[in-house]
């Protein structure tokens, strides 16, 4: 199967494969469960609510039973009428007993069980992160330029009529900046390697937005936009090692892109990696992934919403986006006491569902 390897794809989300197993395993070591899953054809996300497995797959989302990976059903399809999708399903949000896909110039609304529910437009032609309900209103972060020419998303608060009620949050970190055209001659020029991260989500009718710039920061605000309150975690901060660069540069030479793209680039990475890389929310608990590591495990912090911290421990088996941090929310996702998450099995030519 040839997958596209270019980075900075909106498809291009990094896949780990760890070691060929059997199609149905289990890790007596680890408690890890993988279920083969031959039926997905090219992942984007995944999302696990009420055991149930959501995938936003090339030209529909497919529902599996988390218990055996049994394929429940596909919501949606690729066309131009109701509850069709006119782009690949890229981003799912499950907002309570809701199912939001996200689809150009608008967002698809779904029951749980895959009942179309109408769309949200989007406010303007300009590119969002998603748009969201929350409540009466509709939350979203439209793309703005600043005098650079940097892309940020900013806050903004609007009601169901599409009127512009607030900016109510500032700018989240900038985006990379797109690539050139392919053809067109290249220019040397840097490239960070590790960025900020910035995303929020809707839970219970506030507005969460998750910010590295200051730290483990998630601000919580009410469906007006009006801050309730601000959640600052301590964490240690975790410096970039020296060989981090040239782990990078060495996949950069192996790969089929090096003469045409990254042999004109200069890495660029900052002293200390962000405070945090990822957050969700599951069941009333904040789920916050950090870049500490700890025998090749990264660090899950999980917080009651008010902030307190319930528990700390290192389970995150797969390397996060740096680069991309806002990618890091379709690898995977948190059921209760169970992390999920999919990979490519390069032997079987299958994705895999891996339960731990």
């Amino acid at each position: 199967m040839e997958r596209d390897r270019y980075p900075f794809r909106a498809a291009a989300i990094l896949f780990v494969s760890l070691c060929a197993i059997t199609p149905y395993s289990s890790n007596a070591n680890q408690g890890e469960r993988v279920i083969s899953l031959p039926d997905l054809e090219r992942p984007t996300q995944i999302v696990v609510e009420g055991g149930k497995v959501y995938f936003a797959d090339s030209r529909d989302v497919k529902v599996y039973d988390l218990r055996d990976g049994r394929l429940l059903k596909r919501i949606g399809r690729l066309g131009q009428g109701p509850g069709e999708f006119s782009i690949e399903p890229r981003r799912m949000d499950v907002l309570s007993d809701q199912l939001i896909v996200q689809d150009m110039g608008h967002a698809d609304c779904f029951s749980l069980d895959g009942v179309s529910a109408g769309q949200i437009k989007h406010p303007s032609s300009m590119a969002f992160y998603p748009v969201l309900p929350v409540r009466r209103n509709v939350v979203g972060f439209p793309i703005i330029r600043d005098d650079e020419g940097s892309m940020l998303p900013c806050g903004r608060i609007y009601d169901f009529r599409l009127r512009l009620i607030r900016d109510f949050y500032g700018t989240l970190p900038a985006l990379p900046a797109a690539p050139p055209p392919p053809g067109r001659a290249m220019e040397k020029s840097d490239k960070l390697l590790i960025r900020d991260y910035g995303d929020y989500t809707v839970y219970g009718n506030r507005i969460y937005v998750a910010d590295s710039r200051t730290g483990l920061s998630i601000s919580v605000f009410n469906e007006n936009g009006f801050l309730l309150r601000k959640i600052n975690t301590l964490v240690d901060k975790i410096k970039v090692p020296r060989g981090f660069v040239d782990s990078v540069v060495k996949e950069w030479k192996a790969s089929k892109e090096w003469q045409e793209y990254y042999s004109y680039i200069t890495p660029v990475v900052p002293e200390y990696f962000p405070a945090f890389m990822d957050f969700k929310i599951d069941k009333g608990r904040l789920c916050v992934l950090t870049s500490a590591k700890k025998n090749d495990l990264y660090e899950i912090i999980v917080m009651d919403l008010e902030g307190k911290i319930l528990e700390r421990e290192f389970r995150f088996p797969l390397k996060p986006n740096f680069e991309y941090p806002f990618y890091n929310r379709n690898k995977y996702d948190i059921e209760g006491d169970q992390l999920v998450w999919y990979a490519y099995n390069d032997a079987t030519e299958t994705y895999e569902l891996h339960i731990r």
